[in-house]
């Protein structure tokens, strides 16, 4: 199923954010506003292939954890002592000469009127690039063709039941079986509340989330969490990701996994072939 996916490749991705930013800055001066295009190609974290080929061993695990916190290190002052380069918004200096009802209008129509809405509200929100201002038109102008494909009606059926398959691979009675034996062993190693090892990762990721979360205002020189929080967060990552792997090698859980996946798309492709080749011919005409 990879080739209505294909592969991520961050050229491209940069050479479309590009494209996005110059058009964002034409809609704004069709509106009367100055726009400085972003150079999101020098804030882009850039990964070796190699800083991931061994993600799959005690040894990588134990020094990267999930590899969540490999990006929060970049921004640490490097090992040479020389500083890091901080972003700076091209547009801020611009921004601070606008009145109070002007910057409101600026960013208006940048990003859109933006709602106020509930917390329940915010869980049942669906994005609407028409209503997301210069950023969403230009987003749109770029990948909204491809992106539309996902949602078309045509395979609505088809995307159901692509998001099913993991569901139904950790359902499998063996997966289920090992999963229990790997709880069993989390719990001997002092981690006792994961069921399954979608929990300790989430747990992580939610650990993660914590340290940019703040009540009240932002302070005008924020500049993120502080070294000893993403200390603590990366300790927390470690230990947990380690006896994650060390638990999963030893119930082979990882390996039956694998299997009972590979095991169901292979079936799916079988018997969804017609509407796949659809949605891949589909996908692949808005790249051309």
């Amino acid at each position: 199923m990879s080739a209505a996916f294909g592969e991520y490749d961050q050229e491209e991705s940069t050479r479309q954010q590009a494209e996005v930013e110059n058009l964002v800055a034409e809609c704004m001066a069709a509106e009367g506003f100055e726009y400085t295009p972003q150079d999101y190609s020098s804030m882009s974290m850039s990964f070796n292939e190699d800083d991931f080929a061994d993600m799959n061993t005690e040894e990588w695990v134990a020094k990267n954890g999930y590899g969540m916190s490999m990006g929060m290190e970049a921004t640490e002052e490097p090992t040479d002592g020389e500083p890091t380069q901080e972003w700076v918004d091209p547009n801020a200096d611009y921004v601070a000469t606008l009145s109070e009802t002007e910057m409101t209008a600026f960013y208006e129509v940048l990003y859109g009127v933006q709602p106020e809405m509930t917390e329940e509200e915010m869980e049942t929100y669906e994005y609407n690039w028409e209503d997301s201002g210069c950023q969403g038109s230009a987003q749109h102008e770029i990948s909204g063709d491809e992106q539309d494909i996902y949602s078309d009606p045509r395979f609505e059926d088809l995307m159901d039941s692509m998001n099913e398959l993991y569901t139904s691979a950790q359902k499998d009675p063996r997966v289920v079986e090992l999963s229990a034996k790997w709880a069993d062993c989390m719990a001997d190693a002092g981690f006792a509340e994961f069921a399954t090892p979608d929990d300790a990762m989430t747990s992580v990721s939610e650990a993660q989330n914590e340290l940019y979360s703040f009540e009240g205002e932002m302070a005008e020189d924020y500049t993120g969490p502080s070294s000893e929080a993403i200390a603590a967060f990366r300790e927390i990552e470690l230990s947990t990701a380690l006896a994650d792997f060390k638990c999963k090698e030893s119930v082979d859980l990882a390996k039956i996994s694998q299997k009972v996946q590979f095991e169901l798309e292979e079936a799916f492709v079988k018997d969804n072939k017609a509407a796949l080749d659809e949605f891949v011919a589909a996908v692949q005409d808005t790249r051309k």
